[in-house]
């Protein structure tokens, strides 16, 4: 069974995408705080241990000795985060832009001010299929239509939590769909577990996940399909 209800959005929510949409900082300066600002363990650790070293130094030694640490000591520190830079500039990259997008997404949302709270319950088991980049879950609404979910592994989704320690497999969803970016928000699962943990087939086709989107129409996350849920295993069970 499932209800749709549209809602006003709850107070957690709309401050998460405050936070969201607050986001401002260019590339550069988001690059520079991950290099020499307090993400970089280098930049840290150089900003504590610099100062106490070359007191040391001064108390122990003289001015031109401390002046030939202090220069060998930001030398190493600048390698150091040059080579912190060259090892994560596209997770750098990949970080901004994913910051970016939600700073988007986080403004539509707040501007729609309202979003559906989605209840199901369900009486047949859900199915996952299993990826290298997360995990589809599929499941039936109870009138010959599918919820679709794309559970990414790499992107802090509590689904994926979830469906690591079988949570995900209970009879019972809530969440939440943002009206702005029809985002998935707030979900959880409860009650009796459908499917036992480990029974989850792995695709190991490259870019099998994408298909099977394809086959089902290209839905986005949390979108409900127009096929009843026989259809739609027998159509994944086509392409795998």
């Amino acid at each position: 069974m499932l209800t749709i209800a549209e809602i006003d959005l709850p107070q957690s929510i709309q401050k998460r995408l405050r936070e969201e949409a607050a986001f401002s900082e260019s590339f550069v300066a988001f690059t520079r705080e991950n290099l020499m600002g307090f993400r970089q363990p280098a930049a840290v650790a150089a900003a504590i241990i610099g100062p106490i070293l070359l007191s040391f130094v001064y108390y122990t030694s003289d001015f031109v000795n401390m002046a030939s640490v202090a220069g060998t000591f930001g030398v190493t520190t600048a390698l150091f985060l040059l080579g912190a830079w060259y090892v994560n500039r596209r997770a750098i990259r990949d970080a901004y832009v994913r910051q970016t997008r939600a700073r988007r997404e986080a403004k539509a949302d707040l501007q729609a001010g309202v979003g559906e709270a989605v209840y199901l319950k369900m009486t047949h088991q859900p199915l996952f299929y299993e990826h290298e980049h997360g995990v589809i879950c599929l499941a039936d609404t109870g009138d010959n239509r599918t919820v679709y979910f794309d559970v990414d592994s790499f992107e802090n989704d509590s689904r994926w939590f979830l469906y690591i320690n079988g949570d995900m497999h209970r009879d019972t969803w809530r969440w939440m769909r943002l009206m702005g970016s029809g985002a998935v928000a707030e979900f959880s699962a409860s009650g009796q577990r459908m499917a036992k943990i480990g029974d989850t087939p792995y695709v190991e086709a490259p870019d099998a996940w994408e298909a099977i989107s394809v086959a089902l129409g290209e839905p986005q996350d949390g979108d409900i399909i127009d096929l009843p849920i026989e259809k739609v295993i027998n159509t994944i069970s086509r392409l795998l």
